[in-house]
């Protein structure tokens, strides 16, 4: 790969653009970055550290004024889209295709044409399911409307980069840490728990990462990342029983709240039960809720030497991290 100089980085002020921005710099990249609002006032970057940020609403702006504001940059880091928790109108094939694919597919074709080298997709680990879990496939989770067009938005940006451009997918599972200004996404399973005398859990689990290491490992698949190449980084792994259990222990009720694994079948029926509700209320989940039931019923373990190995990421305390994001996400509000 060539030598990187400037970092573009779409939605710096969010929660992983900010750590991939502080990783740019932390290797001496100038970085521009693009979003709708500005960062907390003393999350701010110094101007020693080289950070253009712009207040703009990127998607409104034309090809011309895009490629204009892109130009001088050689790496580019995608940390844009909507993920499966948005439950939208049917159909949601087509939300999420207008959400994640289209843009993606406009932005990468306007990168190769600003001059852009190296670009790097925040993709989801649902497109390593879908791709290599043989019994979800047997149960179609590849063409579930948020699946499958996770896996066509990385088609797309590779298409758009070839024969110019280096094309690399992160593909990120569970992610871990806190930032001023954001509540945490785990706030909802706090809230889910708060107050309860009992909790189904299902009983598979979920392979893991820190913001922090999302931020290395996108500046280094700039840096090293193959063409085309799809990148399932985790740096480590939960039990949903365990998450689970932390949660109570931050809201102190581990004596009150009673924890009972239920496998697959024995939640199967209620989870149908529940595809019939959002099928009359007209919406629509990106993952039917048998399929998803059926995922969060296995173990989904990644290998972590892809992430320490090849992408450079730093070692954490995940068991702290995850702690600490669950007290923010208590906290928060």
């Amino acid at each position: 790969m060539e030598n990187l100089n400037k970092i573009f980085v779409l939605g710096g002020a969010g929660f992983l653009g900010y750590h991939t921005i502080k990783e740019a710099t932390n290797r001496g990249y100038s970085v521009k970055t693009v979003d709708i609002v500005e960062l907390p006032e003393n999350l701010q970057f110094k101007e020693k550290y080289n950070v253009e940020f712009i207040i703009q609403n990127f998607f409104d702006l034309n090809d011309e004024e895009i490629i204009s504001l892109i130009s001088g940059c050689d790496g580019f880091v995608y940390a844009g889209g909507v993920d499966e928790r948005i439950v939208p109108q049917k159909p949601a094939r087509k939300f999420f295709y207008e959400k994640n694919v289209l843009p993606t597919q406009r932005i990468a074709r306007l990168a190769k044409e600003s001059g852009v080298k190296s670009f790097v997709l925040l993709g989801s680990y649902t497109a390593e399911f879908a791709e290599n879990n043989m019994e979800l496939r047997e149960y179609s989770y590849q063409k579930e409307p948020y699946v499958e067009t996770r896996l066509l938005q990385e088609k797309v940006a590779m298409y758009e980069g070839d024969g110019a451009m280096n094309v690399s997918v992160l593909r990120l599972p569970y992610i871990f840490g806190t930032m001023e200004g954001k509540i945490p996404l785990w706030s909802m399973y706090v809230d889910m728990l708060r107050g309860q005398e009992f909790m189904p859990v299902t009983t598979g689990g979920a392979a893991t990462i820190s913001a922090s290491q999302v931020g290395q490992a996108a500046i280094s698949a700039l840096e090293n990342g193959e063409h085309r190449r799809t990148y399932p980084v985790s740096t480590g792994y939960i039990s949903y029983e365990d998450f689970y259990k932390k949660i109570l222990e931050e809201l102190g009720q581990e004596e009150s709240t009673e924890l009972q694994v239920m496998s697959f079948d024995e939640l199967e029926e209620a989870y149908k039960e529940d595809e019939k509700l959002t099928d009359q209320e007209g919406v629509e989940h990106g993952i039917r809720q048998v399929n998803m039931l059926r995922a969060n019923s296995m173990e989904f373990r990644l290998p972590t030497e892809l992430a320490y190995d090849e992408l450079r990421v730093r070692e954490e305390d995940t068991d702290k991290l995850i702690k600490e994001t669950l007290n923010w996400a208590n906290t928060q509000k």
